[in-house]
């Protein structure tokens, strides 16, 4: 957990609005969650999670006991099923927020994680996995990412094999599985005395990762019933997704069990260069509302913000700074400057006054502070100094009195007509 300094903060923000704005156009309605939950609620939702994971405190009001969220899915399940039960569906809803979680390995230690996500309820076609897939991959393209790998997978056909495998078991098959480590897989199945059949079906699924023709492979080598129910509706989804665009980027992994207890069916992870993990990715989840009082099909997905602005960078995408144009402003005078102010600030036109008149002193703070530049206010009129590539220029007469004009120029790059 760590604090986010200018402009990192500003970047993260209009980040943020980026890609909520995308998820608006798609028709979802933003819902705000606590940041902390009633634990019983939390872990009615993630039913296989270990409670030693949460982090927990007493309401000292209530004496109830509170957790940290580590998922904000749950708490959308808990309103659909309570608070807009009599709405009619289906409910399309986004949020941006921030979970708790514990990281893996010998640290394990708790990881902040800003998300902005989605959650259609109510919608059982596969039509609604094919909407939510289609939506993730454009918020990443309108942000700037276009290098990327949507990775889809179905969890019903890894589960379907670790449910004849005695649980003690599952969590190390899952894992192996996620290696890809067929020897080690073959071990703890036999070590565990699954039978004969769900030891070549665990080896086979293994080495069912790829681009999307792996599906039509997969459809000859497993052949039990969950492997080709899920199989069908692989291809459904690929073939709409493909109809949308989105064959070049699209890749399957069938074995992948990582993730969210409670997904059902179709899941996918965003893949991109840069943080070494998933951008973010979601699934299918129909037995999630349920939890909570009121039966509803489900899917969503969510995107980690740090490792979104991690790929960004990578890829050498200038980051969003803030919306506002915003300068540093000194003047000989007060009298002078004030008013300048806030004629620019009623303009919306970002000011922080400095009392220092130096222009390489005014410019060294407005690049210290990721403002676009520096107005100066002399007696000879204004001079402007722009902070990305320290161009200068004298705004002749009252031209610095039309925003537009100042707006324009200092958000502009450089340009040899500059005075």
């Amino acid at each position: 957990m760590g604090d986010l300094l200018p402009p990192f903060a500003a970047e993260r923000r209009s980040l943020a609005r980026a890609v909520l704005r995308e998820f608006e156009l798609y028709g979802y309605s933003l819902v705000t969650a606590p940041a902390f939950e009633h634990a019983e609620a939390i872990e009615r939702g993630l039913e296989t999670m270990d409670p030693r994971e949460l982090l927990r405190f007493v309401d000292p009001d209530s004496g109830e006991v509170a957790v940290l969220r580590p998922d904000i899915t749950p708490q959308i399940a808990r309103i659909v099923a309570s608070r807009l039960r009599d709405t009619p569906g289906p409910f399309r809803l986004c949020y941006d927020g921030r979970v708790i979680r514990r990281r893996r390995g010998r640290a394990r230690r708790h990881k902040q994680i800003s998300q902005v996500g989605v959650e259609l309820v109510g919608w059982p076609s596969p039509a609604a996995d094919t909407e939510v897939i289609s939506l993730a991959h454009h918020a990443c393209r309108q942000v700037g990412l276009r290098d990327f790998r949507v990775e889809l997978s179905h969890v019903s056909l890894a589960h379907s094999l670790l449910a004849d495998v005695p649980e003690v078991a599952r969590a190390q098959i899952g894992e192996a599985l996620a290696r890809k480590d067929v020897a080690a897989i073959d071990a703890i199945a036999r070590e565990a005395r699954a039978s004969t059949d769900t030891r070549r079906r665990l080896r086979a699924l293994a080495g069912m990762h790829g681009d999307v023709a792996v599906l039509e492979r997969a459809t000859s080598k497993l052949t039990w019933r969950h492997a080709q129910q899920a199989l069908r509706t692989l291809r459904d989804v690929v073939g709409s997704l493909s109809g949308r665009g989105l064959d070049r980027c699209l890749g399957v992994d069938l074995s992948e069990t990582r993730g969210s207890s409670y997904y059902t069916g179709v899941s996918f992870s965003l893949l991109a260069e840069g943080p070494g993990e998933a951008l973010g990715g979601g699934g299918r989840y129909d037995n999630l509302i349920a939890r909570y009082g009121d039966a509803a099909p489900a899917t969503g997905f969510a995107l980690d913000l740090d490792n979104l602005q991690w790929a960004l960078r990578h890829a050498a995408v200038p980051p969003r700074g803030s919306e506002i144009v915003t300068l540093a402003l000194a003047a000989t005078t007060p009298k002078q400057r004030d008013p300048a102010a806030e004629f620019l600030r009623r303009n919306g036109i970002g000011v922080a006054v400095i009392e220092a008149s130096d222009a390489m002193h005014a410019l060294a703070f407005a690049r210290a502070w990721s403002y676009a530049g520096a107005l100066i206010l002399g007696s000879d009129g204004a001079h402007g100094l722009r902070a990305h590539d320290g161009r200068k220029r004298r705004f002749a007469g009252s031209t610095w009195n039309d925003p537009r004009e100042l707006r324009a120029w200092f958000a502009a790059p450089r340009s040899d007509q500059d005075e």
